[in-house]
């Protein structure tokens, strides 16, 4: 099969990007969307039968692979997915999970767990976490950056704004209630 790139795949319509791969062993295939778990430091878990699993050194999360044949029905109605990611804390409910069939493209799943492995900080609001992950979390007190500093010709746009602002005072027309002094002498 020739690769070709994701825009090319996208323009060229889901027979392209939504195929099942064409290799003699889709396992090889699969491999690929676990390099980037392997790249950022995910073990290998001991075997289990027809699962094979990867986990992070801190064990918040896994990544595991079911062997073999599925039944397509049950890998869209119940866990029993080719995939299946997870993260949190093993116990408590501040867990997440994500499956994916086995007609999933790969480079789909790759996207997941180049995602899911991306050490790059998620913003959350303190308060909104739950205990159990605050503790586990590596918080980090955002502040807003400070506004940039003006340009020249941010300064000539602004000087040139005040300008046409101010009226003359001779357009500014002026109302008094005093009288007007009496003029000295007699009147004509």
């Amino acid at each position: 099969m020739v690769r070709i790139g994701r825009a090319q795949a996208y323009a060229a319509g889901p027979d392209v990007y939504l195929a099942e791969p064409d290799l003699k062993d889709p396992e090889l295939g699969a491999f690929d969307a676990v390099v980037p778990l392997i790249k950022n430091g995910w073990k290998f878990q001991p075997p289990r039968r027809d699962v094979v699993e990867l986990q992070p050194p801190d064990g918040m999360a896994a990544c595991a692979y079911t062997t073999g044949h599925l039944d397509p029905e049950k890998e869209l109605t119940t866990l029993q997915a080719r995939w299946h990611l997870w993260g949190g804390p093993k116990s408590g409910y501040a867990r997440w999970y994500a499956t994916a069939t086995t007609h999933t493209p790969i480079p789909l799943v790759k996207a997941i767990t180049e995602s899911v492995c991306d050490p790059a900080p998620l913003p959350r609001w303190r308060d909104s976490m739950l205990p159990g992950l605050r503790e586990a979390a590596q918080l980090t007190l955002v502040t807003p950056p400070a506004p940039p500093a003006p340009t020249p010709l941010d300064v000539r746009r602004a000087v040139a704004s005040r300008r046409t602002a101010v009226l003359p005072a001779t357009s500014v027309p002026r109302w008094s209630t005093t009288t007007r002094p009496a003029s000295p002498g007699p009147r004509r």
